[in-house]
């Protein structure tokens, strides 16, 4: 019986797969203690090939996905529910593909959103209005950029980036010693701070607590990016809610982007904030510090570069002037500026007041020369 089905199985397989199979039996059917299909033990699999293990108590061999298999697969369901043979290891069928911008999470909510009360419903609006939108982003966006720049993760971004840069400037200075040291040469010290000043001028100055400008100063940032994300159309899984976590990492996304901008067809649909990019922190101290991953800036500059192509919107540059100096003058005048209780949206300037009639202005010429003639006589012979 094990003849004939085995007769079968080989026949019907791979060539590549039924040689290492002959070549697997022919070193070891001497060994085998117990005749195939002896129902007696326990099977002891060995493996063969990626998808094919043999016994090596009783000789009998599996082939994941044969319909001649003497010994059917183990199937075990997966948690992402694909089925997994358990003796080899190989997924049999996958029931679902997981897109990498979508997470559980957010489809979860969605789907909470749609089935459960009227309270879970007003936190995930799927259709928001404009209000709500806004409102919700600028809750976000505040406490967004207080994260990056006024949290205790912030300070300890800063104190890694000094402490990395002043590792640098140690690895330096040491590597000229011993360059010295190594050429028996008497070490100069000026060559030596030369050479850390030369091998730190591709790094970024680490910069202190006290040369982050205040919340102020941030307000505009802040009313661009609510401004921007109002206005495109984003994809599905970024709910407007302040606990998504993907509409978040965009807006932490968007504050990296600001410190170059974003320009398409010579409009400027995102204003470059200069000085910016020295107070952010690092991107490869996001993880250890804020717990965030770097990939996220890449991923959102990608989805706000798409979505700003695929929308209709006026660009943003000429939207919001502003004059602080702080780039230049690391002192911050926005608040001579730019009032914190302004709305971000623009509004239309005032329309000039009437002109008054013309006869005030021909009174007024009257009194002053009626005046200047009581003043000052003429001279006789003069007309008046």
């Amino acid at each position: 019986m094990f003849g004939i089905s085995a007769a079968e199985q080989l026949r019907t397989m791979d060539p590549n797969t039924r040689r290492k199979i002959d070549d697997w039996w022919m070193h070891r059917h001497l060994t085998f203690m117990f005749p195939p299909m002896y129902r007696g033990h326990t099977h002891i699999w060995n493996t063969i090939t990626s998808e094919c293990v043999g016994c090596t108590a009783c000789g009998v061999v599996h082939v994941c996905s044969s319909s001649t298999n003497i010994v059917p697969c183990s199937i075990e369901q997966q948690d992402d529910t694909s089925r997994v043979c358990t003796y080899t290891g190989i997924v049999l069928n996958s029931t679902s593909f997981f897109d990498p911008e979508a997470s559980i999470a957010d489809y979860n909510a969605g789907h909470f959103c749609v089935h459960s009360d009227s309270h879970a419903h007003g936190r995930t609006n799927r259709n928001p209005s404009l209000q709500q939108k806004v409102e919700v982003l600028n809750n976000i966006t505040a406490s967004m950029i207080t994260l990056l720049f006024f949290s205790k993760q912030a300070h300890l971004a800063r104190e890694t980036e000094r402490i990395r840069y002043n590792r640098k400037i140690a690895s330096l200075f040491t590597s000229h010693v011993s360059r010295s040291k190594n050429s028996f040469a008497s070490c100069n010290i000026l060559e030596g701070i030369e050479s850390c000043i030369q091998g730190v001028s591709s790094y970024r100055q680490p910069i202190k607590d006290s040369d982050i400008p205040p919340l102020c100063h941030f307000r505009r940032l802040q009313r661009v990016i609510v401004l921007l994300l109002s206005r495109i159309h984003l994809p599905r899984q970024y709910i407007f809610s302040e606990q998504n976590e993907k509409m978040r990492n965009l807006v932490i996304s968007l504050v990296y982007i600001s410190s170059d901008g974003i320009s398409f067809n010579g409009s400027t649909f995102l204003p470059k904030f200069a000085g910016l990019k020295k107070m952010l922190p690092l991107e490869l101290v996001l993880y250890r510090c804020f717990g965030i991953q770097p990939k996220i800036v890449t991923d959102g500059e990608n989805v706000i570069k798409i979505s700003i192509k695929n929308a209709k919107m006026s660009p943003l540059g000429s939207e919001f002037p502003h004059s602080c100096d702080f780039a230049t003058t690391n002192v911050c005048t926005c608040h001579e500026t730019t009032s914190t209780s302004k709305t971000w949206s623009p509004k239309p300037a005032r329309s000039a007041p009437p002109r008054q009639d013309e006869p005030r202005p021909t009174k007024m010429r009257k009194k002053v020369v009626h005046t200047l003639t009581a003043a000052t006589p003429l001279a006789p012979g003069k007309d008046t």
